[in-house]
C-alpha cells in the first residue's frame, strides 16, 4: 500500500477502516504504509482499543498482525460510535460515511415519520439514520447483519405488531429505490427504532408489571445508595421504565448509543453516577446484557433530574408592612418568576427578628430589615422589572454557589475510612483470577462454603459484563446473599493486569450487605475522584491504611 501522507487523526480513522476489513496489520507494516515511525502506529493502536473498548470488543493479535476479529453487528457498532462520535463534534465523516447516501436516507426516513406523525427526539432519529446508512453501504460491500443469537428476550419485549408499522417507515426509503432490506434487516432495524421512540409505538400499559416492578426496586436501590428517598417521585419511575425499556430493545439490537455528555456526567456527578453503575449491574443480570457507559450515563441524568426536583429552594421569606393584598400580589408575582420554590412565607418586621432562619434560603422586603444571617434582597411594592430581575439574579447565584459548594476531592469520610483503612493491599499479580481469588481469600467467612458461594457471584457477575471503570479502575462485587459482614479491599498493583479488554491496576472489591447499600455512595464517590486524579488517590490509600 503505498499512501500519501497523512494526519495522526486520519491514519487512525484510515487503520480502523482495514481492521474493520478483516485486514491484519503489523506495526512494521502501518510504519511503511503511513511514513511514520512504529511508536507512533503503537500510540494509535492504543487509541484504537480505546474505541472498541467502549463497545466492550477487543483487538486480536497472531503472528502476522493486529486484527479485529467480529460479528457485522460489532463491526456496524465500531462504525457507529466513530460517526456519531464525529457527528457529535461537527467533523468530517468522510471516511466511514457515503455523504450523497446520509443526505438521502435522512431526507427519506424525516419524511416518513412527519407523514406518520411520529416524533422521536432528535439524537436518537439520527442515531436511527446513521444505523440505516451503514447497514445500506455495508450491504453494497456484501456485508449483512445477521441475526443468530438473538432475539431470546423478543418475545417478552417486543410485541411484533410493531412490525409492519415499522416497515412502513423503510418503505419510503424502497420506493425511492435508495435500498431494498432483507426481512432480517427490518427485524433488525424494528428493534432499534421502536427501541428509540417507544412512547408513540408502546402504550406505557403494554409494558408489563414485573418490568415495572424492577424498575421500582431499581430506584429503592439507588435511593438507599444515595441517602436520598426517590421512591416517591412518579415522574422518575415513568422516565425509567420508558428509557430501560427500550434500552434493552436497542440492545437487542446489538446497538448503542453515543452520549457526548459522558464526561461531563461522570466529572460532574462522580457518586450519583457509581451509585447507578452499582444498581444498573442487578438490574440487567436477569437479561444478560452488558451496558456502556454513554448507556448508564443516560440513566444517571434521570436520577440527576430527580434529585434537582428534591433540592428546591426551603423558603423564601417575604417582608412587608402593608397588609394582605400588597402581599398577595407581590407572592404571586415571585411564585411566576421562581416556580421550584416550596414555600414563599409572608411576615412582618418584628416577627424576622424572632424567627428561625434555619431552613429559609433568602430574604426579600419592601423595607429596611435587621441585620440576619440570611441575605436580603430589597425591592419596591410594585415589584418593578428591575426587582423581579434582582431576585432572579440573586437565585442564580445561590444555585450557583450550592453546586460549587462540593466536597474538596479525595477526602474520605470517617465510616468510609474506617471500612476501608485494614483492606488497602499493595500486591503484584499477573492475572485477573490471581487478583480476585486473592482478595477473597482474606476476607473473614464462617465456612469455606460461603466464601466459594460469594466467589462464584463475583465470577458470575464478570462473566455477565465487566466490573471496569475507567482509567486503570475495576469494581467486582458479589451477591449480598452471601456477606455475613460489609467490607471493602483495595488492591494496588504494581503493573497493570488485563481486565477483559482493558487494563487494571486498582482493584476496589465490594462486599455490602444487602441492608448496607448506604455504604456504597461515599465509596464510589472516592473511587470516581480517584479516576480523575489516580496518583492522588494512591497517596491517599498510603495514608490512610493501617
Amino acid at each position: 500500500m503505498n499512501n500519501e501522507y497523512v494526519d495522526s487523526k486520519q491514519r487512525k480513522y484510515l487503520i480502523i477502516k482495514r481492521l474493520l476489513n478483516q485486514e491484519h496489520l503489523s506495526y512494521q507494516q502501518l510504519s511503511e504504509d503511513y511514513y511514520v515511525s512504529r511508536s507512533s502506529i503503537a500510540n494509535d493502536i492504543s487509541y484504537i482499543k480505546d474505541v472498541f473498548s467502549k463497545e466492550d470488543l477487543a483487538l486480536t493479535f497472531d503472528n502476522s498482525g493486529t486484527y479485529f476479529k467480529g460479528s457485522e453487528a460489532q463491526i456496524q457498532k465500531i462504525l457507529k460510535r466513530i460517526v456519531l462520535n464525529l457527528l457529535n463534534n461537527e467533523l468530517s465523516t468522510e471516511h466511514f460515511i457515503d455523504a450523497a447516501l446520509m443526505k438521502k436516507v435522512a431526507q427519506g426516513f424525516s419524511r416518513a415519520l412527519n407523514e406518520k406523525k411520529i416524533e422521536i427526539p432528535e439524537s436518537y432519529t439520527q442515531n436511527i439514520i446513521v444505523s440505516i446508512v451503514l447497514i445500506i453501504q455495508r450491504a453494497k460491500e456484501n456485508h449483512h447483519i445477521h441475526l443468530e443469537g438473538t432475539n431470546q428476550y423478543g418475545k417478552f419485549f417486543l410485541e411484533f405488531d410493531k412490525y409492519p408499522l415499522v416497515y412502513g417507515l423503510l418503505n419510503e426509503l424502497q420506493e425511492q429505490n435508495i435500498y431494498h432490506f432483507s426481512q432480517e434487516e427490518i427485524q433488525h432495524l424494528t428493534y432499534l427504532i421502536v427501541g428509540s421512540g417507544l412512547r408513540f409505538f408502546m402504550k406505557d400499559d403494554a409494558i408489563p408489571l414485573s418490568f415495572r416492578g424492577k424498575v421500582r426496586f431499581l430506584i429503592q436501590k439507588v435511593s438507599e445508595g444515595l441517602q436520598t428517598d426517590l421512591t416517591q417521585d412518579g415522574r422518575l419511575e415513568e422516565d425509567l421504565v420508558v428509557h430501560l425499556y427500550q434500552l434493552i430493545l436497542r440492545l437487542e439490537a446489538q446497538s448503542s448509543v453515543v452520549n457526548p455528555l459522558i464526561e461531563e456526567i461522570k466529572q460532574t456527578y462522580p457518586s450519583l453516577y457509581g451509585v447507578v453503575w452499582f444498581a444498573l449491574a442487578d438490574f440487567c443480570k436477569p437479561y444478560q446484557i452488558a451496558l456502556s457507559d454513554d448507556e448508564v450515563g443516560f440513566v444517571s441524568i434521570h436520577f440527576q433530574a430527580a434529585l434537582e426536583r428534591i433540592k428546591k429552594m426551603h423558603k423564601i421569606l417575604f417582608v412587608c408592612p402593608n397588609g394582605i393584598g400588597t402581599s398577595s400580589f407581590v407572592s404571586a408575582k415571585i411564585r411566576r418568576i421562581l416556580p421550584d420554590v416550596n414555600s414563599i412565607e409572608t411576615v412582618s418586621t418584628s416577627t424576622l427578628t424572632k424567627m428561625d432562619l434555619s431552613d429559609v434560603d433568602f430574604i426579600i422586603s419592601t423595607v429596611p430589615v435587621p441585620i440576619t444571617e440570611k441575605p436580603v434582597v430589597r425591592i419596591s411594592p410594585m415589584v418593578t422589572a428591575k426587582d423581579m430581575k434582582r431576585i432572579m439574579n440573586h437565585y442564580i447565584d445561590l444555585i450557583i454557589a450550592r453546586e460549587q459548594n462540593a466536597p474538596p476531592k479525595l477526602e474520605i469520610a470517617s465510616e468510609t475510612k474506617d471500612l476501608i483503612a485494614q483492606n488497602i493491599l499493595f500486591q503484584n499479580f499477573s492475572t485477573k483470577q490471581e487478583a480476585l481469588n486473592f482478595l477473597i481469600d482474606q476476607q473473614a467467612f464462617s465456612d469455606e462454603e460461603l466464601k466459594e458461594k460469594f466467589k462464584l457471584s463475583v465470577w458470575e457477575r464478570e462473566r455477565l459484563q465487566s466490573t471496569y471503570l475507567d482509567n486503570g479502575f475495576a469494581i467486582p462485587h458479589g451477591s449480598p446473599e452471601f456477606v455475613e459482614k460489609t467490607t471493602i479491599s483495595i488492591l494496588i498493583l504494581d503493573k497493570p493486569i488485563n481486565w477483559g479488554n482493558q487494563k487494571v491496576d486498582i482493584i476496589v472489591l465490594l462486599i455490602i450487605k444487602e441492608e448496607e447499600v448506604r455504604k456504597v455512595e461515599p465509596v464510589m464517590e472516592l473511587v470516581m475522584q480517584g479516576i480523575e486524579d489516580k496518583n492522588g488517590f494512591i497517596s491517599k490509600m498510603m495514608e490512610v491504611k493501617t
